[in-house]
This record gives C-alpha cells, structure tokens and sequence, in this order.
C-alpha cells in the first residue's frame, strides 16, 4: 500500500490498522461462542426424534410448574426401551 495515500474522512491508516486487528479476534470469538451454543443445544435433544433430553425436559417441566403452579400438570413418560418385547 502506498504510504503516501490519504484516506477520506478522519480515520487515519494507524486508526484504521488497530481496527483492523480488534476486529479479527472478535470475529473469531463470535465464531467460536456461535458453534459453542450450536454444540451444546444439541445436547439437549436427542439426535434421532429431536425431542428434549430428560435433563432439559426435566428443566422446562419445573420452569413451567414454577411460572404456573397448581394451574398445570406435567406428565413425564420414560421410554427407554419401548421397542422390546417381553417373552411370557
């Protein structure tokens, strides 16, 4: 780049250079907080139904009973192993 270019308006190459390198680590920690939240969201649901993992199902259920009190119900059904069959 030339040296001898002036930019328009009042920025300055020094300004605009330290800028420059604020900007590269932010974006790189936006980029790593945005695939950190994806990643951990997935743990919450389960990767074949996309339905809330008991954890978080368990979370939302006392939230809701919290907000809501003697006005909801939460039934909460465990189907581990529901596509077995019982012999007898």
């Amino acid at each position: 780049m030339n040296p001898d270019v002036r930019l328009p308006g009042r920025f300055s190459r020094h300004t605009l250079l330290i800028a420059t390198a604020a900007a590269v680590p932010l974006t790189g920690w936006a980029a790593h907080a945005l695939t950190l939240h994806k990643r951990l969201a997935a743990t919450r649901k389960d990767p074949l139904t996309g339905l809330l993992r008991r954890d978080a199902y368990t979370a939302h259920a006392r939230r809701l009973l919290a907000r809501h009190g003697d006005k909801m119900t939460v039934l909460m059904v465990d189907a581990d192993h529901v596509d077995r069959t019982t012999d007898g």
